[in-house]
């Protein structure tokens, strides 16, 4: 735990949590009175170094080459390290060492800087003044750096799952940026509080007027924010992806574009529908795209005068002529009823191209199939037909 300075030497800064009744330590709420308190505590300790390097003192010198030298070697370690990435094989610009490399090249001079004072500190017996104020900067760039390297590494992993999933590129970047400027506020709001808090500021008043403003703002915005978060569930989540050809409730067609409240589906019959994200994510989806094969059913019936031996042999004539025809595949095929004027027969087979297109050319080339089949066996397909019977008269008339 890094000890907190004393309100002599630095007054206004803060290092860690102190309790309300301790004045060693003042707190402000006024975020401008406090950055501006550290602001002359740094000033007059970098004239207390200044000083204190000019006198020419043995601990000044060696303080100096220490702070260089550890300086020198961070960054010889950092060049290094981006060094030996960049030599590694890799094939595209999101593997695992092209991420780090861009973690790695957010370490910036700064950073290195204050880990060369504190080490400096650790080695050599700095003056109290020049002590303390190295401990505040490593801690205050220690917040920045960290918010950096966790801002790029989590923006990263997810730049890189998304290059790594088909989909539409126009909705993945929309959603990417969402997703980008939320994880960015959330990581420099946090790094901000702690900032502030640090330098002597009180951050629970600041807390509480962030949050009653915040909770306004999401009641004013709440149908905008779930259309937000439901593009961004559409995208990560992957119901569906543009192209799609895609069922809702009554209404189903192509999807040609999702955005951050809206997606546009092109239906079948041509016009445009809009609906919101929100209520499109309520709807049980069918994702005709993802289908491995369409299952066709198609219905047939034949004559009461067809013979019973034939009529038990038609769904094995059947089975033989769906599989003689490419591009299917025959699942079963029965008699389901007997029907006003035929014996009705059920068939159910599979296109092995769920296109809708040619899934329906595949159920023509079967039912022309079954025409030729059963003309060549003299089957008679059945038709509406009435038999009206009169009176008197032995044998019934039959009327189409």
């Amino acid at each position: 735990m890094i000890p907190s300075l004393s309100s002599q030497s630095f007054p206004g800064l803060l290092l860690q949590a102190q309790p309300v009744e301790d004045e060693a330590v003042p707190r402000t709420t006024d975020p401008i009175e406090a950055i501006t308190d550290t602001a002359e505590t740094a000033s007059e300790a970098a004239t207390e170094l200044l000083t204190w390097i000019r006198s020419g003192q043995r601990e000044a010198l060696f303080a100096i080459a220490v702070f260089v030298g550890f300086t020198v070697l961070l960054w010889l370690i950092r060049w290094a390290i981006l060094r030996g990435i960049v030599s590694l094989p890799r094939k595209d610009n999101y593997s695992i060492s092209a991420l780090f490399q861009r973690v790695v090249m957010r370490v910036h001079m700064y950073f290195m800087i204050a880990l060369a004072l504190i080490a400096t500190d650790a080695i050599v017996d700095l003056p109290d003044s020049i002590s303390g104020f190295v401990k505040i900067y490593f801690v205050l760039t220690a917040v920045l750096q960290i918010a950096e390297l966790v801002q790029e590494f989590a923006v990263s992993s997810i730049r890189r799952s998304v290059h790594r999933s088909a989909g539409d590129s126009v909705a993945l970047a929309s959603a990417f940026n969402v997703i980008k400027w939320f994880i960015s506020f959330a990581i420099w709001a946090i790094a901000i509080l702690l900032i502030l808090s640090n330098i002597g500021t009180d951050v629970t008043a600041l807390i509480a007027g962030l949050g009653i403003g915040g909770i306004a703002i999401g009641f004013a915005a709440q149908g905008v924010f779930r259309d937000v978060f439901s593009s961004l569930s559409i995208v990560m989540d992957k119901p569906f992806q543009v192209g799609d050809m895609i069922r809702y409730g009554d209404s189903w067609g192509a999807v040609e574009e999702i955005g951050l409240k809206t997606t546009r589906i092109r239906a079948r019959s041509g016009e445009q529908l809009v609906i919101s994200n929100t209520n499109l994510l309520e709807y049980e989806i069918h994702n005709m795209q993802r289908m491995v094969r369409r299952r066709i059913e198609a219905e047939f019936g034949v004559i009461y005068q067809t013979d019973p031996d034939l009529a038990e042999a038609i769904p094995g004539i059947v089975a033989d002529l769906v599989k003689d025809v490419q591009g299917v595949e025959f699942d079963r095929c029965g008699m389901s009823a007997f029907g006003p004027s035929s014996l009705d027969y059920e068939l159910i087979f599979y296109s092995l191209h769920p296109d809708y297109n040619r899934s329906m050319a595949a159920r023509s080339r079967v039912l022309l199939a079954l025409l030729h089949g059963f003309k060549a066996r003299d089957i008679e397909f059945a038709y509406p037909t009435q038999t009206l019977f009169i009176e008197g008269m032995g044998k019934p008339a039959s009327k189409d």
